[in-house]
């Protein structure tokens, strides 16, 4: 492998180990690698003997050609046969080819693979982050699982094809050859949701029945599964146990597409596996496309990449494969004018397709109504069941007949065959797979139909509102793109979207949520600025609850969050919104939503809630930094946070600053630099920054240190970070995931002070009290929580005289919305001996919730002399860890004792789950 230019020791022992006399003895030069006249020498020398030659590697391979051709091929008549079916499937499985049916040319055109980006998440061996690593595709022939994650029309199934491809490639050259095997969700369905019925179908189809036992014993198997999102959960279960078992019995693997994995795998056990992330095109890919595409008439290619530029296509909907396929058909066949929005391109290819501009009569006009009624309204029909289930042939006929027998409209039997022909072979947006399901050759057809179904039906409101309700569900959020893009003003349709996703509490939900809000604002762009300003702002709002999210994740152990930081996570949600907000068309709400959230800044002066004035900032920063970058190159926003509002005096924005520059191109590097003198701010923060790379966010969580929340109304503040962490953990799981109204803070700084959380607490109330000036500092409501325990009932009743009591836990402070409340001992008989007047007898902390037997079984309580009254002495920390990984709300019930109090205190009525 190196230049063989002087004595090269182990070279000859190895020979002198092996060889024997009269052995002809031949070394080959790896490619490009010299062999000196001085090692040729040497070597024979001490060899001693002539016997040995030197080749190169070009040599070699011209020796083997001539003499050994089928070296490079292998002989296994079987695996031959199997790939060159499985290769002739892929060919004639093309989509966009069978869309069109209109010139040979196409096909030509069509057939070429621009290579993707593909990213997948590590961690960083010196700083512990987590970091996004290219991937090349050659990997995923490596044995191991993957997944392969991307939006609609990213490319998932051509990649997956090309894998198969690859994998045949591959075979050419290796002793362990790889039987690539694709399966797509119908198969699976039509298999009983089995993958052995599915992969011993394809089999079967491929080769013969008796060729079965032999793919499980002759060869390495990689599935290739083309998405499961559509499933109900349980099927995706069984497919993902399935799949290990076929892992651990066999020589198996599997590349598995998907457009949301964290839904997907969301309580799901799946096997070892890597997550791969497919990106839509960038500019330099989508050039490339076109000169490939155009390659017999490059002057169409700069033609149509200007357009784009001039239309802004690509600052409008997202740059995928699909949609720049489409935009070049269109394009190669009639030089049409790129239209504004994506709902413009398939209403085009919609009218290309079905031939309404050669149409001669009233009559061809109603054939080609008849088409688009049944592709519409067999589009919703999919897209509302419950697996996206697909009707045979023999089916869709029947639902065809049924619905124009109700319209008082006959359709002649003989004239259905040519209708089905007509919507599958001439328009290619139908087609019949190899099980006879009639399917769309991508979900975006089926999506856009959908919305034009939608949109023409006489009940368009009520089907507006199943839109908005189902936004995050597969195939909805898509639907209600094309739907908006149908007049691209719809202001009420936008506002309602806008407050569903406000009641959205799961991580994927939130951030699909955000990715769909800036699609849904670039498809409306003709819609008031100020309206689409609304829901930017809902969609920052979301990103700080995805902090949360996260967090809580994080903190439960989840793996794929393990270790992750404050400043990680910031980063993380940073690049979420820029990467769907970075259009021209968002750059007046984007910019409107800057001046109104930094017109609320004013009001976070001398705040005693930091953490609020700190969520703000943030926010603005993302607007800024956003709107600095990209297309629209407005850097007005960013002088402002740093010449106005001095951000770069806060640690957390120093490293968002260093990380954007690179992350999000903000400009000139060195420049940006020099300009805000970086390198002296990351100096002078480094301590700081450094703590926060140090400590994972499940460190932080909940504590004083924690640097974003949601800002709320009402603040709770706990003697420790276990307490809060259960009580947060407790509310979701007693309201079925509702968002809290109120943020909640452990106080516990573990400086070992006489009195613990309790005096630390105490003494936190105290200060506040004595600080609260502002306006928005007096709108919070403050309540700090005791331990009902001997420390936490001497720190409540040692607090000043101006805390007054309101019962026997509860006091207020004179003149302010500042409570002290310790912990409610529930109504309950069993819970009598805990109500004790003496201090040193109080023992009541946040574990006595839990049932006595439950705090016996993980060791936690001891008992007192006092009868029926338990010590809490076992690790606080560990129990917490345990329980909050539990949605049992059985667990939490006596927590609603404490929320009631809180409730009363807040003046909300808030429904738990009953205790009965």
């Amino acid at each position: 492998m190196s230049e063989l230019s002087g004595k090269v020791e182990l070279i000859k022992t190895q020979l002198k180990d092996c060889i024997k006399e009269n052995d002809e003895i031949i070394v080959v030069s790896s490619h490009g690698k010299k062999i000196s006249k001085y090692f040729q020498s040497w070597l024979r020398s001490e060899l001693k003997t002539d016997k040995v030659h030197f080749w190169e590697e070009s040599d070699l391979i011209k020796l083997v050609d001539k003499h050994l051709p089928e070296y490079w091929g292998h002989n296994d008549v079987f695996l031959k046969s199997f790939e060159d079916a499985f290769i002739e499937r892929l060919e004639s499985n093309g989509e966009l080819q069978r869309v069109l049916k209109l010139d040979e040319k196409f096909e030509e055109l069509l057939n070429f693979f621009i290579e993707p980006k593909i990213y997948y998440i590590k961690e960083d061996e010196k700083t512990g982050r987590q970091i996004h690593s290219r991937f090349n595709k050659d990997k995923y022939l490596d044995g191991k699982n993957y997944f392969i994650s991307g939006d609609a029309g990213t490319g998932k199934t051509t990649l997956l094809k090309e894998i198969g491809k690859i994998a045949i490639q591959k075979n050419q050259n290796s002793t362990n050859k790889i039987l690539p095997i694709k399966i797509k969700t119908t198969l699976i369905a039509n298999s009983d949701y089995s993958i052995v019925k599915a992969i011993e179908s394809e089999v079967v189809s491929f080769v013969s029945e008796e060729g079965v036992d032999k793919v499980y014993k002759d060869y390495r198997i990689l599935l290739l599964i083309d998405s499961i999102d559509e499933l109900e959960r349980l099927k995706q279960r069984e497919i993902f146990h399935e799949l290990r078992e076929l892992s651990e019995q066999h020589s198996l693997n599997f590349i598995l597409a998907t457009r949301n994995y964290e839904s997907l795998t969301k309580e799901c056990e799946v096997c070892d596996h890597i997550n791969t992330l497919l990106s839509n095109f960038d500019l330099n890919q989508v050039q490339r496309y076109l000169t490939t595409f155009f390659k017999r008439d490059l002057k169409k290619s700069e033609e149509l990449w200007q357009n784009l530029q001039e239309n802004k296509i690509l600052d409008k909907v997202p740059p995928t494969p699909l949609t720049i396929s489409l935009v070049s058909i269109l394009f190669e066949e009639n030089g049409y004018e790129v239209p504004a929005t994506i709902t413009d391109v398939y209403d085009n290819f919609n009218t290309f397709l079905l031939g309404r501009l050669n149409v001669n009569s009233s009559i061809d006009f109603l054939k080609i109504d008849v088409k688009e009624k049944i592709l519409q309204m067999y589009a919703l029909k999919i897209i509302k069941s419950s697996n996206r289930s697909r009707l045979k042939e023999d089916e869709f006929v029947k639902y065809i007949k049924d619905y124009f027998r109700e319209q008082s409209i006959t359709i002649e039997e003989g004239t259905i065959p040519e209708l089905i022909k007509g919507l599958t072979d001439g328009t290619g947006v139908l087609y019949l797979d190899d099980l006879k399901y009639v399917t769309y050759q991508h979900d975006h057809f089926m999506e856009y139909y959908a919305s034009r179904e939608i949109f023409n039906d006489e009940n368009r409101n009520t089907l507006e509102d199943e839109i908005v309700e189902n936004f995050c569900k597969y195939n909805w959020q898509n639907t209600a793109i094309f739907y908006a893009g149908r007049t691209k003003n719809m202001k009420m349709f936008l506002k309602k979207l806008a407050q569903r996703t406000e009641r959205y509490n799961s991580l994927p939900n939130i951030l699909l949520s955000i990715s769909g809000l800036g699609y849904i604002l670039q498809s409306l762009w003709m819609t008031n600025s100020a309206n689409r300003k609304d829901a930017v702002i809902t969609a920052l709002n979301l990103l700080i609850l995805a902090d949360t999210k996260v967090k809580e994740l994080a903190e439960k152990g989840y793996p794929f969050f393990k270790g992750i930081g404050e400043f990680d996570i910031a980063i993380m949600n940073l690049f979420w919104f820029y990467n769907h907000y970075n259009s021209l068309t968002l750059r007046d709400p984007l910019q409107l939503a800057f001046d109104e959230l930094h017109g609320s800044l004013k009001q976070f002066d001398s705040t005693q809630f930091e953490k609020d004035k700190t969520t703000r900032l943030y926010q603005l920063f993302c607007l800024a930094a956003t709107l600095n970058t990209g297309r629209v190159k407005d850097n007005s926003k960013l002088e402002i946070l740093f010449d106005q509002d001095k951000l770069l005096t806060k640690s957390l924005f120093v490293f968002l600053f260093n990380e954007a520059i690179d992350l999000l191109e903000l400009g000139d590097k060195s420049k940006l630099i020099k300009d805000y003198k970086l390198d002296t701010k990351k100096r002078k923060y480094i301590h700081s920054i450094r703590f926060y790379l140090d400590h994972p966010s499940k460190t932080l969580n909940n504590t004083t240190y924690e640097l974003l929340n949601p800002i709320r109304e009402v603040e709770i503040y706990t003697e420790g970070k276990s307490d809060a962490s259960i009580i947060k953990h407790a509310f979701n799981t007693l309201t079925m995931n509702e968002k809290p109204y109120w943020s909640i803070t452990a106080i516990e700084d573990g400086q070992g002070t006489t009195g613990g959380g309790a005096h630390q607490l105490a003494k936190y109330l105290i200060r506040l009290g004595k600080n609260i000036e502002t306006d928005f500092d007096k709108k919070k409501t403050i309540i700090g929580i005791f331990d009902n325990d001997a420390k936490g009932f001497a720190e409540f009743n040692g607090l000043p005289e101006n805390f007054k009591t309101v019962n026997g836990i509860l006091k207020k402070l004179e003149g302010a919305k500042v409570y002290a409340m310790l912990l409610p001992i529930p109504d309950d008989q069993k819970y009598e001996p805990y109500h004790q007047d003496k201090q040193a007898f109080k023992f009541f902390e946040i574990e006595h919730y839990f049932d006595i037997d439950f705090l016996k079984e993980y060791n936690m309580v001891k008992e007192t002399s006092i009868p029926s009254v338990f010590e809490i002495t076992g690790n606080k920390s560990n129990f917490k860890n345990m329980v909050i990984k539990s949605n049992k709300p059985e667990l939490f019930i006596k927590l609603i004792s404490l929320f009631t109090e809180v409730d009363k205190v807040c003046k909300k009525n808030i429904n738990y789950i009953d205790s009965k």
